[in-house]
């Protein structure tokens, strides 16, 4: 005995050719069985031609075409039966014939007739079903599919601009109706996709970015990131994921480049799609720093933290230096797992308690290091303050109060082991001590934390108050822009930096800003683009402000800018006693100069001399 179970609806089948409601079937996007029955009592109506076609009993219904292409397909488990699909447009007065099929036997234990013809959208179509010569009655089911269309971002060259936010912000899409790109560059990490989606983005001035997805119906997805244009010798593979983690399930692909930086300002094509042809929705983000400086997940991106207000943090990766290891992370056995740096430094002494709050249940630990007159990245030496302790209240877990962790609740141990309550000792400060702390998430589970400090016996937190300390400042030149960069030491309640151009020195202009990091302890790297360079030689300088409008100025340092093509730009403008001229590399022997006033009258003129001076190695120049 053979048992076939189908989700089918109602008979609807008709016994003649005709647009009533009832006969009518839906267009679905996929394979939906509707029960199309042939009676024995049905009488021939139509003798059908080619496929086998004759005039037998036949039974009818129809649809409007939703696609470009549709699809029907027959099924029937009735012993014996042999169907053959015929489909027509038109009237029922008079049909046309589109397409028709019996490609398999009589059926023993079931067969499925499947037909695909070009339609046209809004037009209606009939179906015919007939038994192959004979009018024996049978059962079945029918139905009518056309893919969706192909989504606007279905290739290269439609890719969708995603924004570069600095923090996730998930954007849903979907790959539904999507198929292959064709000829285009094939995934590095896995087998050539077929529902493939892109999008694009503009790296920021770090290069730091990080793209993660999320699942939706789409559950399993790949993803493939490029480099260069669409055109498909020009697409250069720079990154690819396919499963992000089989073991955990968690099977929606990430690309992480914050600590492999891509170029700044270039354009990237992400390809995105579903595991074995699945279709489906989907988000996907792209966040990224615009002020480049160390990841606070590093010692050197470490947070200042001023005053005893609560702080409310989430890191979801380890950094890009490995911080900690069996010289300095004490009762940290694991090391580094998702953790988060801070400096903190009381502005008067005192007793410092602590407590971190995760937002679920979550295995939190932390280490102090301490004290020091300035911040030292690595810490170096154990930490005075160490907590690894377990989680309570979890099968296998020894804790047995809450899952919060810190210093205070009466512990008197400086250090624990994952054996211990998650408490240690409070501290005794002095003020203008210098401390490090960092905070791990054990469970590697990108849950926030709050962190709430208790200050007592007179104790405060501040900022250190130090100035902005600029470390460097430097320009490059590029054909066609100049890149500005420079770094800072520490900074204290400073707002932001405005870049200032001069053409002669001495008068400056602004052409931007840049927002500061607002307090910190430790190196920050910055760049700024001038997209539009003056040609010849310019000063820059920056303008550095603090938020209570406390202005201080750099040094100026100069730039000569030539862009690709130029040639023959005197400078410096205006002149004093020399000008400079760049020219074109093969120049030979032979070549004449001339210069004259503004009346027209040579004031110089000889030859030039190839074997003089370079200029950076690429040009000569004549002076004089």
């Amino acid at each position: 005995m053979f048992l076939f179970s189908l989700d089918v609806a109602a008979q609807t089948a008709t016994d003649a050719c005709g647009t009533g409601v009832g006969s009518r079937y839906t267009v679905n996007t996929s394979c939906v069985y509707t029960a199309f029955n042939k009676p024995a009592a049905f009488v021939p109506n139509y003798p059908a031609a080619g496929c086998n076609g004759s005039n037998n009993d036949d039974a009818w219904g129809w649809f409007t075409a939703t696609g470009t292409t549709t699809t029907i397909s027959y099924y029937t488990a009735t012993f014996g039966a042999d169907p053959i699909i015929h489909v027509y447009s038109g009237a029922c007065a008079a049909l046309v014939q589109v397409g028709c099929v019996d490609a398999t036997g009589a059926s023993i234990i079931g067969i499925t007739e499947t037909l695909t013809i070009t339609t046209v959208i809004g037009q209606n179509y009939f179906v015919r079903i007939q038994n192959y010569a004979a009018n024996a009655g049978f059962n079945g089911q029918l139905c009518v599919w056309s893919p969706p269309p192909p989504p606007a971002n279905n290739n290269c060259p439609g890719a969708i601009a995603l924004p570069v936010l600095t923090t996730c912000t998930m954007l849903p899409f979907t790959n539904a109706g999507a198929t292959a790109s064709g000829t285009l560059p094939a995934p590095t990490c896995s087998t050539a996709p077929t529902t493939d989606v892109w999008f694009s983005f503009t790296a920021p001035a770090t290069g730091e970015v990080h793209i993660e997805t999320q699942a939706g119906s789409l559950g399993d997805a790949a993803m493939q990131l490029y480099s260069g244009s669409c055109a498909s010798p020009a697409l250069v593979p720079a990154g690819c994921n396919d499963d992000e983690d089989f073991f955990s399930g968690l099977l929606m692909p990430e690309l992480d480049f914050r600590c492999a930086p891509l170029t700044p300002f270039a354009t990237y094509y992400i390809r995105v799609w579903g595991y074995g042809g699945a279709t489906g929705t989907f988000s996907i983000c792209v966040s990224g720093s615009s002020t480049p400086g160390a990841q606070p997940e590093d010692c050197e991106g470490g947070a200042t933290i001023c005053g005893d207000a609560a702080i409310s943090n989430t890191a979801d990766f380890t950094g890009c230096v490995a911080d900690l290891n069996n010289a300095n992370n004490g009762c940290l056995d694991g090391n580094e797992r998702q953790g988060t740096w801070y400096y903190f430094s009381p502005s008067a002494s005192g007793t410092i308690s602590l407590a971190i709050d995760p937002s679920a249940n979550i295995d939190y630990d932390f280490a102090i290091w301490g004290p020091m007159t300035s911040v030292a990245c690595p810490p170096v030496g154990n930490p005075i303050r160490c907590s690894w302790a377990y989680p309570p209240n979890i099968p296998g877990y020894p804790g047995a109060a809450s899952f919060n962790t810190g210093m205070g609740n009466g512990a008197v141990d400086p250090s624990e082991n994952e054996f211990g309550n998650g408490w240690v000792a409070p501290m005794n400060v002095l003020v203008g001590q210098i401390y490090i702390m960092y905070i791990d998430n054990f469970d590697i589970t990108g849950q926030a934390f709050v962190l709430d400090w208790t200050l007592s016996n007179g104790a405060s937190l501040d900022c250190t108050v130090l100035p902005i300390e600029l470390v460097y400042f430097e320009g490059t030149a590029a054909p066609d822009h100049v890149l500005l960069s420079w770094s800072t030491q520490t900074e204290f309640n400073s707002d932001r930096f405005e870049v200032e151009r001069s053409s002669n020195g001495s008068d400056f202009a602004s052409i931007g800003w840049l927002d500061a990091a607002g307090s910190s302890i430790g190196v920050i790297d910055y760049s700024f683009k001038d997209p539009a360079p003056l040609a010849g030689t310019s000063y820059y300088r920056l303008r550095m402000i603090d938020l209570d409008g406390t202005t201080k100025m750099s040094d100026a340092i100069s730039m000569n800018y030539r862009s690709t093509g130029a040639s023959l730009v005197p400078y410096p403008s205006p002149a004093r006693d020399h000008i400079v001229i760049d020219l074109e590399d093969g120049l030979g022997t032979g070549a004449m100069f001339r210069v004259s006033d503004a009346q027209g009258r040579i004031v110089r003129s000889g030859a030039i001399d190839p074997a003089r001076q370079y200029i950076n190695g690429a040009h000569r120049s004549e002076r004089n």
